[in-house]
């Protein structure tokens, strides 16, 4: 971006804006305490606390769990990252200051 071009976005409503925020935001937290519960049921069935019914061996079952967990954890992280609680003009204006920089 040149020093000539200006940044803007289009903005939303501030009820609508907060909406959405808090919607991503609660999926995201939904997504990530499923991740860790997928893990912690993962590592169970590795270790042979929980006995399932299919034909998998105790890891098979535990790694297949751990999988699922590290997908949910990974799908959380993109919504929180998506989804940001501070605005991104607040902080782009605090960076590209015309201020002259000083010498060392």
């Amino acid at each position: 971006m040149q020093r000539t071009q200006h940044y803007e976005t289009a903005r939303q409503s501030g009820m609508a804006k907060d909406a959405e925020t808090w919607l991503a935001n609660s999926l995201a937290l939904i997504l990530a305490a499923l991740a860790i519960a997928g893990g912690i049921i993962g590592w169970f069935a590795a270790m042979g606390y929980i006995t399932h019914a299919s034909g998998l061996t105790d890891f098979e079952g535990g790694m297949t769990w751990m999988v699922g967990a590290i997908i949910l954890g990974i799908c959380a992280n993109v919504f929180r990252r998506e989804h940001h609680v501070v605005d991104p003009e607040e902080t782009f204006d605090d960076r590209r200051s015309t201020r002259p920089m000083r010498e060392p």
